[in-house]
């Protein structure tokens, strides 16, 4: 595993790790049970961490696992809740969709595999529409009184 001063080949950013869905499921189960998170640390308790390999190949250690999750809990430390919600929410309806909870129409199907650059288009306006609704909820500041 390279150290984490020398982080070379490591994923940068939460959506370049491999999420555990079934984690991702458990979190908003206790959630909607009442459950209040810390999204970072609910995040990196979603992670796969099996799933990363020293530089022979060989699974980490639970040491190893542990300190690369600390090196992503301080370098994550500064993105934002919405991100990571926004994060884990897709992984949830992915899910959603594998497991056939959720179905897409034939017509929507197709759109995806005729015309890919349409499809992205579409997500792109989601996703920066979500986007601009955290930030706008970021900035808001209740006026006196409320």
């Amino acid at each position: 595993m390279p150290s984490p001063a020398t982080p070379s080949g490591l994923p940068e950013t939460p959506h370049d790790v491999l999420i555990d869905r079934a984690r991702v499921d458990d979190l908003l189960d206790r959630i909607r049970a009442g459950e209040t998170v810390d999204l970072l640390d609910a995040t990196l308790d979603c992670v796969s961490w099996q799933a990363f390999a020293s530089d022979d190949g060989e699974p980490l250690s639970p040491v190893e696992q542990h300190r690369l999750r600390e090196y992503y809990r301080e370098k994550w430390s500064d993105i934002g809740p919405l991100y990571l919600a926004e994060l884990l929410s897709t992984e949830f309806m992915t899910e959603q969709r594998a497991r056939g909870d959720i179905a897409f129409s034939e017509r929507l199907v197709e759109l995806g595999r005729s015309d890919p650059d349409l499809w992205a288009e579409i997500r792109q306006f989601f996703r920066r529409k979500e986007i601009a609704t955290g930030l706008l909820l970021l900035a808001h500041r209740p006026a006196s009184g409320e």
